[in-house]
């Protein structure tokens, strides 16, 4: 298996005014992957995790995974690295912009 690189510099203008986080939704049938699977993926992509959800439904297991710390191009390189984790797995990613406060005021 190879490990797969993620994109070491995103950046852009707005950086100063907000914060991008990314939601990560996976879907997992109870035989894919295990969690630890899925830790090491994101900490190679040096994805900071700032919550992760984990229900179970029927069968499988529903992952809503909340990163900071990376950029757009770096979480569509994350959501393509998940997917690839296993045959059953279904990834959809939500990028999300917050105004930063702290640093529009300095």
């Amino acid at each position: 298996m190879t490990t797969p690189t993620f994109p070491t510099q995103d950046s852009c203008p707005l950086d100063r005014q907000f914060r991008m986080t990314h939601t990560f939704h996976l879907l997992l049938c109870a035989d894919e992957p295990a969690a630890a699977e899925l830790e090491s993926t994101l900490k190679n992509a040096s994805a900071r995790i700032e919550k992760w959800l984990i229900l179970r439904c029927g069968g499988s297991y529903s992952h809503s995974i909340t990163v900071d710390g990376i950029g757009e191009a770096s979480a569509r390189a994350l959501r393509k690295a998940l997917a690839n984790l296993g045959n059953g797995v279904r990834v959809h990613v939500e990028h999300m912009l917050h105004f930063d406060r702290a640093a529009k005021a300095a």
